[in-house]
């Protein structure tokens, strides 16, 4: 296959004018220096995050300017930027907001002095509310778009309560609504916490202060591990489930606590909030890797139609025609067929094991003397049987290399001691036991292929389902007379080197686009401070005509180029 225009355009007449030197540096955004999965699926990226300066600062007497609490003001979109702002947009009776916040800490409401919007993700705002004292209470609200509605703050809420009861520091919860309220929105009441979070610090840090907080870090995750949960689910208080939703109760916890169903997006998102499906808590470790591709298919069957890949960049690997969710769902077939092989002998590894969320670096704070302090952000957390729990969080390990795609053995570094993995081995022997499988990674990662969302791509599911059948022996138990059992799926070398290719080209294509969005500055989802934003339309725009001179003379491929071109806003369903 060619190149694709945006490659010619970047790697051949646009290189020589526009990349930078070697030695050129940009500031840098405001943003995590890593999240997990960037909750996109695959095309659509939703935790997208503020500086945590204040925003908007509002008073008492200046009640009459308060738009732009409700709005959102902490960058640009280069795409799409109408949807991701009306996703965002949140409108609630401030006055009750602020009378709430006094309430949770015992002062009259004549006690508010002022708000201030303190940071906006993609699924979340926070609110300073500030007394003539000082004191201050974070409002943490869920924008509209935030799914599963009531489920997300209720959960979220009990797994920082419960988990603070074992050790594992987290704001204190001041207060919280999930039903119909006089503020008109859901919301979290939680304390301020001291110190700042390692985003803001990681890069002023000595290694030995490093090291520090990657040791506190794998001692809190021992304390997770160590944590007996009755099921797969995400952490309720029981009061706040419906009296026919199906849940787990936490022994020791006198009825308080319970496992319910899972609170993760993926079980929610795009309309499947409305499917009569299995979500748990599963006590059953089948039914865990069984009932996400079950959703995918129930999906499939009553809202799947054919699409385009809602990542444009893969759209010119299937010759810009749109994909069959059928081809999907073969595949989710032949991931049902495999699970039960997917489950490991050993009881310990089948214990369900809560893990935070999103263990990236602006969601751990540390003090002075750089100790973890608190981790925050539990919003959609779930327990799930150890070895699909398990893994070194985004922030702190790599994957994406040759050598972890095809299980290579690494060389052992001469600094070992000092890594997270050794850490883990000395602090979390549970979870370094679920690391060593030679698998480890393959499991998991089939695992969550075949729950994700399906938005118009089927390879990553269909290039794991080759690995599993070419690594059969090395994920399944041999048999009493020394051999595996035959494998239920199987590609011919054919139909193996066809995904192979097709996951190459997927790769190519994430690198290119990934490329020129660092050039113009930049994230995953198109967003970029606001003082960037006019500095990036105007390098994109060169960057377009560029790519699309290069077609020039194919007048086909030059209009599909620009019907797809990555970075143009787009219907996200289509």
């Amino acid at each position: 296959m060619s190149l694709s225009p945006y490659r010619r355009a970047f790697s051949v007449r646009f290189s020589s004018r526009i990349m930078p030197s070697r030695t050129t540096h940009f500031r840098q955004i405001k943003r995590p220096l890593l999240t997990q999965n960037e909750q996109a699926f695959t095309g659509r990226s939703f935790r997208s995050f503020a500086s945590t300066s204040a925003l908007c600062r509002v008073g008492v007497q200046e009640m009459g300017h308060d738009a732009e609490l409700f709005e959102y003001s902490s960058g640009r979109w280069i795409y799409n930027e109408n949807l991701r702002l009306a996703q965002r947009r949140l409108i609630f009776n401030l006055a009750e907001l602020m009378k709430a916040a006094a309430d949770s800490i015992n002062k009259p409401e004549s006690d508010v002095k002022s708000i201030q919007k303190l940071a906006e993700g993609g699924f979340n705002r926070i609110f300073e509310i500030t007394m003539r004292d000082e004191t201050s209470v974070l409002a943490r609200m869920p924008y509209p778009s935030t799914l599963p509605r009531r489920l997300a703050v209720a959960s979220e809420v009990a797994t920082m309560d419960f988990v603070r009861a074992h050790g594992v520091p987290t704001p204190r919860i001041l207060g919280y609504a999930i039903g119909e309220n006089p503020v008109g929105s859901e919301y979290i009441l939680m304390e301020k916490l001291p110190g700042r979070t390692i985003g803001d610090a990681w890069f002023d840090l000595s290694e030995q202060q490093r090291l520090q907080i990657l040791h506190d870090i794998v001692k809190l995750e021992s304390k997770l591990f160590s944590i007996q949960l009755p099921a797969s689910g995400s952490i309720y208080y029981a009061r706040d489930l419906e009296p026919d939703t199906p849940r787990v109760e936490i022994s020791g916890t006198d009825g308080q606590f319970c496992v319910g169903p899972y609170a993760e997006l993926g079980w929610w998102y795009g309309k499947r909030e409305k499917l009569e499906i299995d979500r748990g808590p599963h006590v059953d470790t089948l039914r865990a890797l069984r009932a996400p591709a079950e959703k995918e298919l129930t999906w499939i069957r009553e809202h799947g139609k054919p699409r385009y890949p809602c990542r444009r960049q893969y759209r010119e690997a299937f010759n810009y025609m749109k994909q069959d969710p059928i081809v999907h769902a073969e595949s989710l077939q032949r991931y049902l067929h495999v699970a039960p092989h997917l489950i490991p002998t050993s009881p310990e590894l089948n214990f369900p094991v809560l893990r935070h969320p999103d263990m990236q670096p602006n969601n751990i704070f540390i003090s002075e003397n750089y100790r973890v302090t608190s981790l925050i952000d539990w919003q959609h957390a779930t327990a799930l049987p150890t070895f699909l729990a398990a893994g070194i969080p985004n922030s702190f390990q790599n994957y994406g290399d040759a050598e972890s795609r095809f299980f290579a053995p690494p060389r052992l570094p001469t600094n070992l001691d000092s890594l997270s993995e050794r850490l883990t081995q000395r602090f979390n022997q549970q979870h370094w036991r679920a690391l060593e499988e030679e698998t480890d990674i393959l499991r998991r990662r089939i695992f969550d292929h075949a729950g994700e969302p399906w938005e118009g791509v089927n390879t990553a599911l269909q290039y794991d389902l080759v690995q599993v059948s070419q690594n059969w022996d090395k994920i399944v138990p041999l048999d009493n007379d020394g051999t595996a059992p035959t494998c239920p799926v199987s590609f011919t070398q054919e139909e193996a080197e066809r995904i192979d290719a097709l996951d190459d080209l997927h790769r190519d294509a994430d690198g290119d686009v990934e490329k020129i969005s660092e050039l113009l500055g930049v994230a995953s989802d198109g967003w970029t401070p606001e003082e960037r934003f006019e500095s990036a339309m105007s390098k994109l725009a060169e960057i377009r005509e560029q790519a699309l001179a290069s077609v020039d003379d194919d007048p086909w491929l030059r209009e599909m180029s620009e019907r797809h071109w990555p970075f143009d806003d787009y219907d996200e369903d289509e």
